[in-house]
């Protein structure tokens, strides 16, 4: 199972890279199953987001909170 907290936590470490698809791939360990459940849960990443920004935007949406 891939935590969304734990995700956030990770990529906050590094906030100013930017964010791509590929570094959410690497949370998933290449197990379909986490992948599946990855991409139905994180929210989309925004263009030019950096890891930092996509980390606030996943706390934000585990707060329920939407733009």
């Amino acid at each position: 199972m891939t935590d969304l907290t734990a995700v956030a936590d990770a990529l906050a470490q590094d906030p100013e890279a930017l964010m791509d698809l590929g570094v959410l791939l690497g949370f998933t360990d290449g197990q379909p199953a986490q992948i599946h459940e990855l991409f139905t849960t994180a929210p989309e990443i925004p263009e030019g987001a950096t890891k930092g920004e996509y980390a606030l935007q996943i706390r934000l949406s585990l707060m329920g909170v939407t733009p």
